[in-house]
């Protein structure tokens, strides 16, 4: 299956629209493009868009802050999850032009029914947060949201704060997490554990990670077991296997059902992959 669909002739009009400021023609390309199974247009050619628009701003604007805000402005009042995602991705540049009005935006997209609308929110809030550090705020008003959606978002937006150089950036990530630990929803829960904690952090600074992990272990709380256990439920665990049963032998004695399927996941995964190990 081909990863773009945008013919040359498409492209030809994408930059003429852009030069024009025709977000609509753009959008309207990138609609007659979608897939049946996401419903929008593929991710290489929403990302093609993307690259085109910034290029264009970032060489022809007189003030690209203020250009990217009216860009991702028009964007996003057009009644297409092809421009929800697009313009996302542009107004994100504009935060330091209109902080509260870009912010806005960023809350109202990372909330969109649509889950691949908020995948492409939850990329426009780690953008956000790689350029404006003082976002962090935000993020961790968003901690305590109503919506599992705002919260899951700040899961992912803690992808800016990897840095094995920057051990400040990287406890700041950690603080939040040691707040969402505890969150029951299951769609925050999957992209914590075994997402973000094991194979994102845990794979690129592991000694920081089990630290982490074994501080989290002397908290009664499924929630938090549970994704102590997932974290290893990924490449992470295979990587350290015999890390990962000395917490997973700890946690099967908690018999809590939710700590319980996060063990016997996590278990299941390692045995099928390391042969050697002894339960």
């Amino acid at each position: 299956m081909k990863d773009t669909l945008l013919t040359k002739k498409q492209k030809s009009d994408i930059a003429k629209y852009i030069s024009a400021g025709n977000y609509f023609g753009i959008i309207s390309i990138l609609d007659s493009v979608s897939t049946k199974h996401s419903g929008t247009a593929k991710m290489k050619d929403k990302r093609y868009v993307i690259a085109e628009i910034v290029k264009y701003i970032n060489v022809q604007g007189k003030n690209p802050l203020n250009e990217f805000y009216k860009a991702g402005l028009k964007l996003l009042k057009i009644k297409s999850d092809n421009a929800k995602e697009v313009g996302i991705h542009i107004i994100y540049r504009a935060y330091k032009h209109k902080p509260a009005e870009v912010t806005g935006w960023l809350y109202k997209i990372t909330d969109d029914s649509n889950w691949e609308v908020r995948e492409y929110a939850a990329g426009a809030l780690a953008g956000t947060l790689k350029e404006n550090p003082q976002f962090y705020n935000t993020l961790k008003k968003w901690v305590k949201d109503s919506s599992e959606n705002l919260r899951r978002g700040v899961v992912l937006a803690c992808t800016a704060l990897r840095d094995r150089n920057d051990a400040v950036k990287t406890a700041k990530a950690f603080r939040l997490f040691e707040l969402l630990m505890y969150d029951s929803s299951r769609y925050v829960k999957v992209n914590l554990g075994p997402f973000i904690l094991g194979s994102y952090f845990g794979n690129n600074m592991p000694g920081v990670v089990l630290k982490f992990l074994k501080k989290m272990l002397k908290v009664n709380d499924p929630h938090v077991r549970w994704n102590i256990a997932m974290a290893f439920n990924n490449s992470f665990g295979n990587n350290y296997p015999d890390e990962a049963l000395k917490f997973l032998n700890v946690l099967n004695k908690d018999k809590n059902p939710v700590v319980q399927r996060g063990v016997k996941s996590a278990l299941n995964h390692l045995l099928k992959r390391n042969k050697n190990i002894r339960v």
